[in-house]
C-alpha cells in the first residue's frame, strides 16, 4: 500500500531545536529580513515558524492546510536564515526549508488533501476588528504560537491569532474577548521561554505595531509595543544616539513590563526604576488609560 511522503528524522530533529530567540525576525546582520515574514509577519512566515511547522507536520500535529501550503511555498530559499541562525545557534535552517518544499511537492503530487479551515463567528469578528488578512484559525499558523523551549510549559494551541495594528484594535479585541468569555494573551517578539504567552483562546501578536518617534531635544523615544530593542537602537543610531535596552530581539515595552530593564548596557549606564516617563495601557475591560493618570 502506498504511503504519503515523510520528513526525514534528521531534518525534524533540526527543526525541533529552534530556540525561539526570534533573531530571524530582526535584520541584525544587515542581510535583509525573510521576505515572506516581512510581508506577512505572523510567526509562521518567519524561519522560526517554518521550523515549528516542519516538526509539527513530521509528528502529525497538524494537517497540510491552506496556510501550510502558502507558508511553505512562499519561502524563496534565499539563505538569509542560514546566516542569521548560524551566527546565533550554529544551525542552518535552509535545509529544513528545502525539505519542507520537497515534502509539500510530493504530498500534492500524490493527491494529498489540503485542508481548508472553516471560519467561525469569532474569527469573523476578529477580522472585522483587524482586517481580513490579520486574524486566523488555521492550525498551521496556530501551531507556531503554541509551544516554547521551556520544559515546564506544555503545548497549548490557541483558537485564534490576531495581529492588531493600533491601540484601538487592541482595545477592540480585548472587549470582544471579554464579551465572548474567551481568554487572551499578548505576545511580543518571542516566546518568553517561561510559557507565559500561551492560551487556548486568542493570541494578540503585536508584530505589526512598529511605530517609533524620536524626540532628541527631550531625550525621549516613543515606541509602539511591537518595537524590538534592535529596531530602536538602529533608529536612534541615525541620530548618533544609543538607548539603554535589553537583548536585540526583545520588545522594548514588553521587556521592561515583564522583567525590568537589564542588559549589558546596565554596567555602563546604570539602570533606574523609571524606565517609562509615560505609557498607554489597555485594561482587562478594553479601556485605555495612561501611566500618569491619577
Amino acid at each position: 500500500m502506498e504511503t504519503g511522503p515523510t520528513i526525514p528524522e534528521e531534518i525534524r530533529r533540526t527543526a525541533a531545536q529552534c530556540r525561539h530567540y526570534a533573531m530571524c525576525k530582526i535584520d541584525f546582520l544587515d542581510t535583509g529580513l525573510c521576505p515572506p515574514g516581512e510581508d506577512r509577519p505572523y510567526v509562521a512566515f518567519f524561519p522560526q515558524g517554518r521550523m515549528d511547522l516542519c516538526d509539527g507536520l513530521a509528528r502529525s500535529l497538524v494537517p497540510v492546510t491552506e496556510a501550510a501550503v502558502e507558508i511553505i511555498s512562499s519561502c524563496t530559499l534565499c539563505g538569509r536564515c542560514d546566516c542569521q541562525c548560524h551566527f546565533i545557534t550554529g544551525m542552518r535552517p535552509t535545509r529544513v526549508m528545502a525539505a519542507l518544499k520537497e515534502y509539500l511537492e510530493a504530498y500534492l503530487r500524490l493527491g494529498g488533501e489540503v485542508v481548508r479551515t472553516q471560519p467561525d463567528e469569532g474569527l469573523q469578528e476578529l477580522k472585522r476588528i483587524v482586517g481580513p488578512e490579520w486574524a486566523t484559525n488555521d492550525p498551521a499558523i496556530l501551531l507556531t504560537y503554541a509551544n516554547d523551549p521551556f520544559p515546564l510549559a506544555a503545548m497549548r494551541m490557541p483558537r485564534y491569532v490576531a495581529l492588531p495594528a493600533s491601540r484601538d484594535e487592541v482595545a477592540g479585541i480585548v472587549q470582544w474577548a471579554g464579551r465572548s468569555n474567551i481568554p487572551y494573551v499578548v505576545r511580543g517578539n518571542g516566546g518568553s521561554v517561561f510559557g507565559f504567552v500561551f492560551t487556548d483562546g486568542v493570541v494578540l501578536d503585536l508584530n505589526r505595531m512598529k511605530g517609533i518617534d524620536i524626540d532628541p531635544d527631550n531625550w525621549i523615544a516613543r515606541v509602539q509595543p511591537g518595537v524590538t530593542s534592535f529596531e530602536l537602537q538602529k533608529k536612534v543610531a541615525l541620530r548618533g544616539l544609543r538607548v539603554n535596552t535589553a537583548e536585540p530581539a526583545a520588545t522594548v515595552c514588553g521587556n521592561i513590563v515583564c522583567t525590568g530593564l537589564f542588559s549589558t548596557w546596565a554596567k555602563v549606564y546604570g539602570v533606574g526604576a523609571d524606565n517609562f516617563v509615560d505609557m498607554e495601557f489597555v485594561d482587562a475591560q478594553g479601556r485605555v488609560f495612561r501611566l500618569n493618570d491619577k
